[in-house]
């Protein structure tokens, strides 16, 4: 399987809305020396779901469908 292209900042900041409070995107991680991942189609996604149901996480948007439509 070919890896996925970087998440560019275009992208970051206009679909996942970094830096815009509740509506950023749930999903979007930081990794050190890779930049921006995102974790909706992983194990992490659960975690992330029960905390946001729990009221214990910030970031709440489900902005798009994923890495696997990301263009």
């Amino acid at each position: 399987m070919a890896e996925l292209p970087a998440i560019t900042m275009e992208h970051v900041q206009g679909v996942c809305k970094i830096g815009q409070g509740e509506a950023c995107c749930r999903y979007l991680v930081m990794v050190p020396d890779t930049g921006f991942e995102c974790v909706k189609h992983e194990e992490l996604a659960n975690v992330i779901d029960a905390k946001v149901r729990q009221g214990s996480y910030h970031s709440k948007g489900d902005n798009c469908e994923g890495r696997t439509g990301y263009a």
